[in-house]
């Protein structure tokens, strides 16, 4: 029989809303990040953020294209996308990514909000830490893109400045303090069938994604190793976003060392369970540590990584990095995603270039 803690982990509790939104909106929200039948746990972030935009006032139906089944589903999702227009009136389109927001923009009947969530405009890396051609492409139409929509949205300063537009507003993805919670790290060993002994790195990541650095965290894992005999990575991928708070709690640090991130949700999911953070300076981190003991930004040396490691396991305890992240609750983030969708609709259609 499931225990108390699994229970409450199996899915997430919904708050009581005490008076309905004044404001009602009809959005259609066209992305490439959607959970699916073979990787539930891809695109979790943008779906809890529609999700979160619900108890506000929002309705939302969901064009989603799987870009990495076959490119050939983006021109299929602009005939998609003119057909669900032509059947229902929607107040806005949310695009989720650069590439949906092209996609998204095929059409001026209806105003389009662009969320650029990382890469898309910060560009693609390899394992050299050099931007691609297709992180250039990305870059070059998310400059574009940008130009030609209602508003955009950015998860970090450094992507707006990237951008180089006045008008992005910064509004990080939020984390749901319902689903991710502190519970006690052996109950949540336990649940997964984890070892108790060892200490475990958590890489929530694709190993083979090359901007996430595994081989760097595989060289500072090896260098600390002789210090601590038990430690392990824990790498995450592919798994059901109520799942998730319990890799979080079996952990003992999140390291994080990208080339590049817009808002590591990791980072927060970690904080939000008061889990230990060690990360580069990359994207927003600094901010989203801020003053919490136990949390540290390290350069990308194997040497400074592993010897934070062996400090963070070695002495074992939590944070309270709950009581800091606390201000990018999903309730919180999803106020400032509606002010935007407001602001739009109260400068009416947008206007077709001649």
């Amino acid at each position: 029989m499931p225990t108390h803690e699994e229970r409450r982990l199996g899915a997430a509790t919904v708050k009581p809303v005490d008076s309905g939104p004044e404001q009602r909106y009809q959005v259609l929200a066209v992305t490439n990040l959607w959970p699916t039948k073979d990787d539930s746990g891809w695109g979790t972030f943008v779906q809890g953020q529609m999700e979160s935009l619900r108890p506000l006032g929002v309705e939302y139906d969901v064009l989603f294209m799987n870009g990495r089944e076959s490119l050939a589903n983006y021109g299929k999702a602009i005939l998609e996308l003119h057909r669900r227009l032509a059947a229902k009136r929607y107040d806005l389109i949310h695009a989720h990514f650069g590439l949906s927001g092209l996609v998204a923009r095929c059409q001026w009947r209806v105003p389009v909000v662009v969320s650029f969530l990382g890469d898309d405009v910060l560009g693609r890396f390899d394992r050299e830490g050099r931007n691609s051609l297709v992180g250039l492409m990305f870059q070059i139409s998310s400059f574009v893109l940008a130009r030609t929509v209602s508003a955009v949205i950015v998860k970090s300063a450094a992507m707006k400045q990237q951008l180089r537009l006045a008008a992005a507003r910064v509004i990080p993805t939020g984390v749901n303090l319902d689903v991710f919670c502190p519970i006690n790290q052996a109950e949540a060993r336990r649940v997964l069938g984890l070892d108790k002994r060892p200490k475990y790195v958590l890489f929530p990541y694709d190993a083979t994604v090359a901007r996430k650095r595994f081989d760097l965290l595989q060289q500072a894992v090896t260098l600390a190793r002789p210090e601590l005999p038990e430690i392990e990575i824990l790498q995450v991928v592919c798994v059901p976003r109520p799942q998730m708070p319990l890799y979080f709690n079996a952990a003992d640090v999140l390291v994080l060392l990208s080339y590049a991130e817009g808002s590591p949700n990791a980072v927060k999911e970690a904080m939000a369970v008061n889990l230990p953070v060690i990360s580069v300076d990359v994207g927003d981190t600094r901010e989203l540590i801020g003053p919490t003991e136990g949390c540290y930004i390290v350069s990308p040396r194997a040497d400074e990584v592993a010897a934070r490691i062996v400090e963070v396991c070695r002495r074992g305890a939590r944070t309270r990095g709950r009581e800091w992240i606390s201000r990018y609750a999903e309730d919180k983030i999803a106020r400032e995603v509606l002010k935007v969708y407001a602001g739009v609709l109260r400068a009416g259609p947008p206007k077709e270039p001649v």
